[in-house]
């Protein structure tokens, strides 16, 4: 009997410790903790540069990183760990649940903030020119783009303003060409042969442009979206969210903020340009 007691003590002491284990396990996936410290998974791009790409030993490197990596040292409570996405599929992967924060330079419209918390502090203007072949004298504005072809690019805001501009514009809309995998100097060749019209851009994506590839672009009339860009979160996270919104604010209120701006984008692009 007392074998058969100390058996059963036994079993009941695994099964104790089995179930603590079973509570301490780190099951993978986002938010996952160790040491009291959060494991945050943050998703950004690889062909976006200054804002997100990598550098010539294959690392990441950009606005975005250094910015994150910044917010990162004044959250103690957290531990970023970035992967990379095509664009299309950063807020894809916040929806699977693969990462926490999507970091690209998003813009807010109306699907977007329908489908996913924004951060509500700004870390980047992001100011929009309709943009044309240097040669063209007969677009003066976004007016003289119905019938004309408009390159745009997959989950870009500025695909989702010309389709919003067409509906608008029912009787004589864009012709707009939505086309995955361009390269800068593939549409700036499409400018040229009119293959395509104009397509959307800040000016400094356009100086960036001209000094690689010569000076072949430029931007016509008044801004047709004048934004800022935000992190993004699943809706509901509000704990990151917040505590993310006011890491970016104490780098504005210090100045660092603007330091990173000016060295790696040109200039400071943290307020209205």
């Amino acid at each position: 009997m007392k074998k058969l007691a100390r058996i059963a003590l036994f079993l009941t002491l695994f099964a104790v410790f089995a179930a603590a284990l079973s509570g301490c396990k780190n099951t993978g996936g986002t938010g996952s903790e160790s040491g009291g410290v959060k494991t945050i998974a943050v998703g950004t791009g690889t062909s976006y540069k200054p804002y997100c790409y990598l550098d010539d030993d294959g690392n990441l490197a950009g606005y975005e990183y250094e910015v994150l990596k910044a917010v990162d040292k004044l959250l103690p409570q957290y531990e970023f760990k970035f992967e990379t996405f095509d664009f299309k599929n950063i807020l894809l992967s916040i929806d699977s649940g693969k990462i926490d924060i999507g970091a690209h330079q998003f813009e807010e419209n109306p699907d977007r903030v329908k489908n996913y918390l924004f951060g509500e502090e700004a870390y980047t203007t992001f100011i929009r020119y309709i943009t044309v072949d240097k040669g063209r004298s007969d677009i003066k504005s976004i007016d003289d783009l119905g019938g004309k072809h408009v390159y745009a690019a997959p989950g870009d805001n500025a695909t989702y303003f010309f389709q919003a501009w067409n509906e608008e514009h029912k009787d004589k809309p864009m012709i707009l060409d939505v086309v995955e995998g361009v390269t800068t100097e593939e549409l700036l060749a499409g400018l040229k042969s009119k293959k395509w019209d104009a397509y959307s851009a800040t000016k400094r994506d356009v100086a960036q442009a001209n000094e690689q590839y010569g000076d072949s672009v430029k931007t016509v009339g008044e801004p047709h979206i004048n934004s800022n860009t935000y992190f993004v979160f699943k809706k509901g996270n509000t704990e990151l969210q917040e505590a993310v919104d006011g890491a970016v604010k104490e780098l504005k209120s210090n100045g660092e903020l603007a330091q990173l701006s000016i060295g790696i984008i040109g200039s400071d692009y943290t307020e209205n340009e």
